[in-house]
């Protein structure tokens, strides 16, 4: 029996119970090799742009949110949105009486129009004004369970409270989802990697309460999703909480206390096209993980 991966093109065998020992050799090895990879794929370089933690927390919460679509184009909206609130985002949104902004005139980013985003802004200012950090509205509706999905829901409810709109939009709903409803919400998830982990190149500034790494679940996209597929880190298949809850426990046997710390590393594989579907325009050759990829080639009869 097989199950068929995103592209019904590729079949992969389905998995046996992962050899743990093998998967850690090679996930670290991947972990490793990725480790100093440029920022420049990645929307969470806008946060690593400011210094103070209150800039960061606003700059990541945004890229975070706004990362959907191609990587041009999830630069150019962050540009356009971060450049009217200054070198101090944070401090911005303090003095802000809520009204649009001359720089989001007529802003777009896919189906997100400048009413979302001014309702995003404004939802975030109402927070921290009253909480003081995004962190401690998160902490206040954690209830300590073993991962963070229904913390994340009460955190994205409270700002969809804020947000001073009585009946949501598709693009507000879509910004601030609820994870508890069985979606993978990959961007929320990735604003907790990037928040909660310390380690290169998550920036670590919430360490209150009970937030831990080994809470958090893996972001899970349509990348990440395949190539965990590959690696039988999950039987899934589609890319949702499931796929993202299965796949983390894997990882939680490699690394107990951080398991999410392979994120980076698979979701460059898929971002920077090094593991793609067409097989043939993968780079298998020079891949730490191919001796545990079911889809990876055969090496070069040369290299036999």
């Amino acid at each position: 029996m097989v199950l068929l991966v995103c592209d019904s093109e590729v079949p992969v065998p389905r998995p046996p119970s992962p050899n743990v020992p093998l998967l850690r050799e090679h996930l670290l090895r991947l972990r490793d090799e990725w480790t100093e990879a440029p920022l420049s794929s990645d929307p969470l370089e806008f946060a690593h742009r400011y210094s103070a933690s209150g800039d960061r927390e606003v700059a990541a919460f945004l890229a975070a949110s706004l990362a959907f679509g191609r990587v041009a184009s999830i630069r150019a909206t962050l540009f356009r949105v971060l450049a009217p609130l200054g070198p101090e985002p944070a401090r911005f949104l303090e003095g802000w009486d809520g009204e649009p902004i001359a720089g989001l005139t007529g802003i777009v980013h896919r189906w997100v129009g400048e009413a979302d985003l001014l309702s995003l802004l404004r939802a975030v200012a109402a927070a921290r004004r009253e909480f003081g950090s995004l962190e401690a509205l998160l902490v206040e509706g954690d209830d300590g369970e073993a991962d963070l999905v229904f913390a994340l829901t009460r955190f994205y409810d409270a700002l969809r409270e804020r947000s001073g709109v009585r009946r949501p939009s598709q693009g507000l709903r879509f910004l601030l989802p609820r994870p508890e409803q069985g979606g993978a919400c990959k961007r929320a998830h990735l604003f907790l990697r990037w928040m909660v982990r310390s380690g290169p190149p998550d920036l670590g500034l919430w360490k209150s309460g009970r937030l831990s790494p080994a809470r958090l679940l893996l972001p899970m996209d349509t990348h990440v999703h395949r190539i965990s597929r590959y690696l039988g880190l999950t039987r899934r298949p589609t890319a949702d909480l499931a796929a993202s809850r299965e796949a983390t426990a894997v990882l939680r046997r490699v690394d107990l206390d951080d398991p999410v710390s392979f994120d980076w590393a698979l979701s460059r594989l898929g971002i920077l096209t090094e593991c793609v579907r067409e097989i043939r325009r993968s780079h298998c050759e020079r891949c730490a993980v191919r001796p545990i990829c079911r889809m990876s080639r055969p090496p070069p009869l040369h290299l036999r």
